[in-house]
């Protein structure tokens, strides 16, 4: 936390930084060979949605005024022509209405997607530390609509939250592990 920081800005920035690990903890059992794997009647693979995910973020970052999205982790264009590895998301390749391609390569190492991830939410969660309450308690243009700013950090948290159970139905379709702990039945008593 930063020293001074507004309580509610404290709170919605710990609200972004715990919903990376709530949907990372679903990348178990994915790896490079399969990180864009899609089954049949799902939407989107893992490294789309990190991708997606952390564009968002980034991008709300800056609307907010902290720093642009970096061009380490995000090039603006698709991927297609571009040759050689890839070490960053292309914007429209991750971009809200994009469709992912099957194609890996497209795309960064599943490490490199969390790493991306990961700052993305940093920069988020320190963006609205650094807020001062007349900000947070403003409104700004997200997708040609006035939202208070409040109710956008919460919807974008909610946002990780949403393609993690993205996440929960392709490790399902896959037959993955179960990640979720799931409580056994009590026992009942003995009927005599």
């Amino acid at each position: 936390m930063i020293p001074d920081t507004d309580p509610r800005a404290s709170a919605q920035a710990r609200l972004l930084r715990e919903s990376a690990p709530l949907l990372l903890r679903f990348l178990e059992g994915f790896n490079e060979g399969n990180r864009a794997v899609q089954a049949p009647s799902l939407p989107n693979h893992p490294i789309w949605i990190l991708g997606h995910c952390a564009f968002t973020m980034a991008r709300l970052a800056e609307v907010l005024g902290g720093p642009h999205p970096p061009a380490s982790d995000f090039a603006t264009g698709p991927r297609s022509g571009v040759p050689g590895p890839v070490d960053r998301f292309f914007i429209e390749d991750v971009a809200k209405d994009s469709t992912p391609s099957p194609d890996a390569s497209r795309y960064p190492s599943l490490a490199r997607g969390r790493a991306i991830f990961g700052s993305a939410v940093e920069a988020i969660a320190t963006t609205v530390e650094r807020m001062p309450p007349s900000k947070l308690d403003g409104t700004l243009d997200w997708g040609g609509t006035q939202h208070a700013v409040v109710s956008i950090i919460n919807r974008v948290a909610i946002h990780n939250g949403i393609h993690a159970g993205q996440l929960t139905d392709l490790r399902r379709a896959l037959g993955f592990a179960l990640i979720l702990p799931i409580t056994p039945p009590s026992p009942q008593p003995a009927r005599v």
